[in-house]
């Protein structure tokens, strides 16, 4: 049993010291924006274009949830940059907080399993220390 325990609180230990790295990412000081951009493909109809023969037309786009309602934004080619270290930064921080929540679950598992093997352990030396004593019978009397 002492094994166990002593197994555990390595465990513990080892869990312990992940949480400085999975919390890196959240003391970050630059703005995040949650969406993500990608490149449109699309033709435009006219039959004498490049795009009816294939070559179809390209643009870059913010794909982005904001108040609410889904859409899609025309960016200008000078904001891509930082339109996309933007949308980066937000995509970390949220794998982050997944990473986070593993962490804390696996935490609690090992603290609940030291708990109960440390209750396991209370409990037999409850036992041991207050076993009810069984009284002999006394010859009777007469």
């Amino acid at each position: 049993m002492n094994q166990r325990l002593s197994s555990l609180r390595s465990q513990l230990l080892q869990a312990q010291q992940l949480l400085p790295s999975l919390l890196e990412a959240c003391f970050d000081r630059e703005p995040l924006l949650p969406g993500s951009l990608y490149t449109l493909r699309r033709k435009c109809g006219k039959p004498s274009c490049h795009c009816s023969r294939g070559e179809l037309h390209q643009s870059t786009v913010l794909s982005y949830r904001g108040h609410g309602k889904p859409r899609n934004l025309a960016t200008a080619p000078e904001h891509l940059p930082a339109l996309r270290d933007m949308t980066d930064q937000y995509r970390r921080c949220r794998q982050a907080r997944a990473q986070l929540v593993r962490w804390q679950r696996q935490l609690l598992d090992i603290v609940d399993a030291l708990q109960a093997a440390r209750v396991r352990l209370g409990e037999a030396d409850f036992q041991k220390r207050c076993r009810p004593r069984v009284r002999q019978a006394r010859s009777s009397r007469s």
